[in-house]
Formats: structure tokens, C-alpha cells, sequence
């Protein structure tokens, strides 16, 4: 290669390298994304020493996940790392357990619950269980322990974990006063005649309904504008709990549908029996997130409105339940019409 030649060549790479050729790092790549740390949360239920933990924690980031779980049972007990865990305390008392999740990106979060677990009486003994189901903050708290043979009934107590007075009754109901999602531990003890005990502790989670009066954005208000006649009707819905619930709450109470995930798609259902509204009557819509088997509620129930008295209201509500793509509003899509 003949000198020209080689130095034409050398300033041509020069160029090249001066313009970023070949390389991905320009002016135009764009940055990368910015990553939020997931939230961590887990629900539990134990009978005596016996307990078992659910991760509920979330990752809201669009196309992040949760890459890793850490369970620490404060008994200086091995590390668990599965969404789900079940793990028998050796001893009776009070536990500090934290559970630590990681995204794919590497950001983690951690919570700690403090909670006691109690040892079975042995031989016969109690052996202290119940069912709970919620409707919003409504809570219906069945007993379903069982007893040894030779070791019969005698009493239960029934503790809710927010300082209210302790009730005996089976089923026992309860409405709590949270304001937002909220995590609350309740307590079964049932002793038998020969004064023995056993006690089951699990936490739930209730949250208060959504409403049309702080509805997520849109207009908000369902204001008659004439006097008309209303009908609500459920246009689809994506959703597996039992009882939701879709409330007229004003002027007038009045449940419209009872099961919302279950009661039948697009049938107009009258509201008021059909009567009129007065003009410029303001209707107000709760809708309450009811049990979801085997789940518990991550993110709090909320509420959309679009439409306008012309048209009709469209109502899409999500239920609160965690899992891919949520919260995504098409748990319930309820249209209310108005008739002048």
C-alpha cells in the first residue's frame, strides 16, 4: 500500500470514529428506564405452632417482576426463598418474621411481622381453626376448630387485632374502620372442659369500598339532570370473588347486585323498583370487593366514571386482588342509564 493510499485510509477511520460510526452509544439512544423498587407484603395463618406464608408483595414497573423471595422466621431457622412457605415453630412465643423480595433489576424491599404462636395442648386437647369472609370492611369470622377425643368444648374468644371488645359468638361479625388497605391480625382461643386452649391466628387484609365519591379521575358525579328512571346493568367483568357488591348508598340504600362476578352480563336492572329519581337528585355507587378463595387484596379497590347524564356512566372498577397487569379496571364494567 503506497503511502497516499494508507494515509487516505487513516483519515477515513478518524472520521468514523469522530461521527460515533459503528458504535451504540449516540445521541439518540435513549436512557435507560428508571426502576421502583417492589412493595413487600405477605399474608399468614397459624395453628398453634403450624403456619404457613403467602408473599403478596408487588412490583408495579411495566414488564419488571419479582425475582427472588427471602423468609427469615426469627428462630435462627434456615432462609426460605418460595413465594409461599409453610413453617413449624419449635417453641411457643412471640416471632419477628420478615420476608425480603427482589425485582429483576435487582431493587428489593422488606417487611417484618411480629406475631406469637402458641403450643397445642397434648394429649387431648383443641385444636383451635377458623374461616374468614370479608365484603369491604364487612368481616364474618367462622369457628371451625376440632377437639381430641376425651376433650370436649367449653368456651372461645374471639380478638379482631384493632382493640375492639372481645365476643364469643360463632359465626362471629365484625365491620372495621380502616380508611385504606389495611392488614389486621385476628385471634381464635378455644378452651375445653378441662381448661386447656388453643389458639389460631391469621392476618387479613380489608379495605374500604370504592367510590363514586373518590373515584380514580374522569367525572365523577352521576347527576340527574331531568327527573328519570335508572337502570344498571353489568356490561362485562373479569373477577372470581364471591359478593361483590354494586350499592346505591344515595339518595336511597339499595343493593343492585348482590355477586357481581357471578350475577348475570347485560341485563338493565331497575333501580328504585323502577320509580323516578327527582331532578337534579346526585346517585352515589359503592362498589365493595367480596373474598377471593385463597387470596387477599393487594392494591386498594378503586373506581373509574366516564359518560355523562346522555350518554349513561360507565363505572370500571378493580377489586384490589395482585397478579399480573393489575390493577387493570375490568374486574366489573357497570353502565347506569338514565330515562327522563
Amino acid at each position: 500500500m503506497n503511502h497516499f493510499v494508507r494515509n487516505s485510509l487513516f483519515s477515513t477511520l478518524l472520521a468514523l470514529a469522530a461521527c460515533g460510526g459503528g458504535g451504540d452509544s449516540g445521541p439518540n439512544t435513549p436512557p435507560p428506564a428508571v426502576n421502583t423498587a417492589p412493595t413487600a407484603n405477605f399474608a399468614f395463618a397459624c395453628a398453634d405452632l403450624a403456619c404457613t406464608f403467602n408473599s403478596t408483595s408487588t412490583d408495579q414497573d411495566t414488564g419488571d417482576a419479582l425475582a427472588s423471595y427471602g423468609w427469615n422466621f426469627g428462630d435462627a431457622s434456615a432462609v426460605a426463598t418460595t413465594p409461599s412457605s409453610a413453617h413449624t415453630f419449635t417453641t411457643a412465643g412471640a416471632y419477628d418474621v420478615r420476608l425480603t423480595v427482589a425485582d429483576r433489576a435487582g431493587a428489593s424491599a422488606s417487611i417484618v411481622r411480629r406475631f406469637t404462636v402458641t403450643a397445642p395442648a397434648v394429649p387431648a386437647a383443641p385444636h383451635a381453626s377458623f374461616v374468614s369472609a370479608c365484603i369491604s370492611l364487612d368481616c364474618t369470622f367462622t369457628d371451625t376448630s376440632t377437639y381430641d377425643p376425651g376433650s370436649v368444648f367449653q368456651s372461645r374468644s374471639w380478638d379482631f387485632g384493632d382493640s375492639t371488645a372481645l365476643t364469643t359468638a360463632n359465626p362471629a361479625t365484625h365491620r372495621y374502620a380502616a380508611t385504606t388497605l389495611t392488614t389486621y391480625t385476628v385471634k381464635l382461643t378455644v378452651t375445653d372442659a378441662a381448661g386447656k386452649t388453643s389458639v389460631s391466628v391469621q392476618s387479613i387484609v380489608v379495605a374500604p369500598p370504592a367510590s363514586t365519591l373518590s373515584c380514580v379521575g374522569g367525572n365523577c358525579v352521576l347527576t340527574l339532570t331531568q327527573a328519570s328512571r335508572v337502570t344498571a346493568t353489568i356490561q362485562s367483568r373479569s373477577c372470581l370473588a364471591r359478593n361483590n357488591q354494586v350499592v346505591i348508598t344515595a339518595p336511597i340504600t339499595e343493593t343492585v347486585f348482590a355477586d357481581g362476578c357471578y350475577d348475570p352480563v347485560g341485563i338493565a336492572t331497575p333501580v328504585n323498583g323502577g320509580n323516578v329519581f327527582a331532578a337534579n337528585t346526585t346517585l352515589q355507587v359503592d362498589v365493595r370487593s367480596g373474598t377471593f378463595a385463597a387470596s387477599t387484596l393487594v392494591f386498594v379497590p378503586s373506581i373509574r366514571v366516564a359518560g355523562s347524564f346522555a350518554s349513561g356512566w360507565t363505572l370500571t372498577f378493580d377489586d384490589g386482588y395482585g397478579g399480573p397487569g393489575e390493577p387493570d379496571f375490568n374486574d366489573l364494567v357497570i353502565v347506569i342509564r338514565a330515562t327522563p
